[in-house]
This record gives C-alpha cells, structure tokens and sequence, in this order.
C-alpha cells in the first residue's frame, strides 16, 4: 500500500477516453503534472483555463494534447499525480510500525500539513476539487468512488492486522473505524480549504482521537 487514494492501483482503472497518437513530447511527465496539480487544485476543474495550465506547464496546447488528449484527461493524470505524491506522504505515516493511536494521530497531523502548507493551495485537490467537478461527471465519479472505496479498505486493512496481534482496540469493527477515519480526513481538507488554522484543525483530530482511542486511566 502506498497511498491515501492511490493504494489503490488508480493505474488499473480504465477510461473510456484514449489518448491520440502524436509526435514525442520533450518534457518531463511528472513535473509537467505538478504544475497542472497546482492549478487545478487552486482554481477547480472550470476554473482552470487551457492558457493558465499550459502557461504553468511550460508547455504548449499541441504538447499537450499530444501527451495528454484534452483537458479532461489531464485532469484525471493530475488526481494520479496528487495521490501518488501528497497521497502517498499522507497514507505513509499510517503505514509506520507503532501503535494504531499514534499511526492515526500522525496520519491526521501529516494530513492537516498538506492541507495548510504555505505556497500550495490549501485543503485538498481530490476531496475538494475532484469532488466538485465529479458532480456533473459520471466518469468521474465512478473513479472517485473506486478511489474512496481503496482508501477505506487500505486503512481497513491496517487495523485488521492491528486487531490480528492484540493491538487493536477491542469490539472495535476496523471496517466502520477505517470509514469514520477517513471521513474525519474528508472534513479536515473541508474546513481547511475554508480556511481553518492548523490549531483548529489538531483540536477536531484530537477530540476524534480521544473517543475512539481513549488513554488509558
């Protein structure tokens, strides 16, 4: 498992869409993506222009369309790129061998980071940008929900080998603490994106933490 939303093997999920044959691109893939993540991230689907994502890509349209087809496929190339980096940076610390508690206590402070880092935008691209343009997208919205689907199972997944050695709180179901979790990350990117600070953010992870895993007395 690598990733918050790419776990998730984002790459086995076909579209219907295929990208045209043309000349070969002289840029590097990746870090044409990030600049097209930033855009998409601050401005939303509609709000991102042809002439803002090629002018921070470094790029022009033909390049463009060569590597990537239109637009809305590079949309879906940059909700991979995001969740192959922010994603896997964020899902990673929940990965780390300690004590659930502390994997899901880091897991929400590694998500408050990347949702109020200084120069990126705030919140996140896929739980607030994806999300929005998926309500007219019915493709989209079939990939988004794949994505949420992996997300649950993979932190799922953590907790059941938890619960396998002892460690896992008992009578807890990792299935529904595994969807509360990730819900709780949901509305974290939310309210961050509304332009809460890291302190109130840590205040909401931490309530959640003390109910679900209370200290012992």
């Amino acid at each position: 498992m690598s990733s918050i939303y790419v776990l998730f093997g984002m790459n086995n999920i076909q579209t219907t869409e295929k990208r045209p044959r043309g000349r070969p691109v002289s840029f590097d893939r990746a870090t044409v993506l990030d600049a097209a993540v930033l855009v998409f991230w601050e401005k939303g689907y509609e709000g991102a222009s042809l002439d803002d994502l090629t002018r921070a890509m470094g790029i022009k349209r033909p390049s463009l369309y060569a590597a990537f087809g239109n637009k809305r496929l590079l949309f879906e190339a940059a909700i991979d790129r995001y969740a192959a980096t922010y994603g896997n940076k964020e899902f990673g610390t929940l990965q780390l061998d300690r004590d659930t508690r502390s994997a899901v206590a880091d897991f929400f402070e590694m998500s408050i980071k990347c949702a109020t880092e200084r120069g990126k935008p705030r919140g996140c691209m896929i739980a607030n940008v994806a999300t929005d343009a998926a309500e007219s997208d019915k493709l989209l919205r079939k990939k988004l929900a794949v994505m949420f689907a992996q997300t649950d199972e993979g932190i799922a997944s953590r907790f059941r080998a938890d619960q396998a050695r002892g460690a896992f709180p008992a009578g807890h179901d990792p299935d529904a603490l595994a969807r509360m979790v990730h819900s709780v990350i949901h509305s974290i990117k939310n309210r961050a994106r509304a332009g809460a600070s890291r302190k109130e953010l840590s205040a909401i992870s931490e309530s959640f933490l003390k109910v679900f895993f209370p200290q012992p007395v």
